[in-house]
């Protein structure tokens, strides 16, 4: 069975039911109600049968797994859809029903994503994220980072709900939880790697560029975090806004070049190609008084010795490709400067 989002959570705490297990015929009773409930557009019994899911659902993982096996995921989407697009649903009864469908759904459910990621559904969303409770705004957030993580037009679709970006970047920089920032954190950069590029500006001036710096030095434990930061940063040193942020930021060089090694295939791939964009770039800085820029920055930091490092250990052709050609733009700088370890950050002052 493929995980659902929250059972990790439910497991630890049931260890022992509180009542016998739902049956399937209870199961189906009650997805039947909550079927009818919604098929009436009544927002007041769908919260009410949502209500009733997110209890047992929480009650035992035995109930959980009967509930998510008897597709109450799908049902519950139908009912936030219909709700969403009733204007007499308040976000209280919007964030009962997202808070069941965080307990019973799988993550690689496609019908769900066709309710939940339609226009009102993700309004509804966004509603919740900058107006609910805080129970609601974690709800929004968990699913919202698995709507922009399942496919690309949904992603592109909710970067141009209007306050989207900024709740999320708030959610990051005032958390209400770990687990709300690191959803809000996975959604955000997300949304950011596959931004159309008149977005890509959008989510510079915003200091996605800097919280993906930030991240990255306080992420060396979570590798998806880490990966969807690396992601957003290439993706925004594409543009020539995003690589005027990340050149005026100390933290840039430093911490793509430490990347390189120790995190991941991927994270390695992304260093890489976001170093190699900025380097290949760097002559626009010589008018600001800062000859070399960020490639003397980088053999500072010892990029020159990583790659040559990373030309002897086993890793993806296209990877060693990067590194190579990396090599030859950096060969003619290297001569004369040292190569200085990156992986202590103490000494680098952040931008306020």
């Amino acid at each position: 069975m493929s995980p659902t989002l929250e059972s990790a959570a439910v497991a630890a705490n049931s260890t022992s039911p509180r009542s016998p297990p739902l049956t399937a015929a209870e199961v189906s009773s009650i997805l039947s109600q909550l079927a009818s409930d919604t098929h009436r557009s009544d927002p007041v019994r769908c919260r009410k049968s949502a209500a009733r899911i997110r209890a047992l659902a929480t009650e035992s993982d035995r109930n959980r797994r009967r509930l998510a096996n008897s597709g109450a995921a799908c049902v519950l989407a139908a009912a936030f859809r219909t709700c969403a697009a009733d204007c007499a649903a308040s976000l209280d009864i919007l964030s009962e029903i997202l808070s069941a469908l965080v307990l019973v759904y799988r993550i690689d459910d496609e019908e769900i994503f066709c309710e939940i990621g339609t226009p009102e559904s993700l309004d509804a969303i966004v509603s919740i994220l900058k107006s609910g409770d805080m129970s609601g705004k974690l709800s929004a957030v968990l699913v919202l980072k698995q709507i922009v993580s399942f496919d690309g037009d949904l992603a592109r679709a909710a970067a141009r709900m209007d306050g989207l970006i900024e709740t999320l970047l708030k959610l990051i920089t005032d958390p209400i939880s770990p687990k709300g920032k690191k959803a809000a954190q996975l959604a955000a950069f997300h949304l950011a790697s596959c931004s159309e590029e008149w977005m890509e500006a959008t989510f510079v001036r915003m200091g996605v560029v800097s919280l993906v710096l930030e991240s990255l030095v306080d992420s060396e434990s979570e590798k998806r975090v880490g990966e969807a930061a690396l992601s957003a940063l290439d993706r925004l040193c594409g543009c020539e806004l995003g690589r005027e942020k990340a050149y005026g930021n100390a933290l840039t060089v430093p911490v793509l070049v430490k990347k390189i090694f120790g995190f991941s295939d991927l994270a390695t791939d992304l260093a890489l190609s976001s170093l190699w964009k900025l380097c290949k770039n760097w002559e626009g800085e010589k008018e600001e008084g800062r000859e070399g820029g960020c490639v003397v920055e980088a053999l500072q930091v010892g990029i020159f010795m990583k790659l040559l490092m990373l030309l002897q250990v086993e890793c993806r052709e296209g990877v060693k490709e990067r590194a190579t050609e990396l090599l030859r733009f950096l060969n003619g700088y290297e001569k004369g400067l040292g190569c200085i370890d990156s992986k202590d950050f103490r000494g680098l002052r952040r931008p306020v």
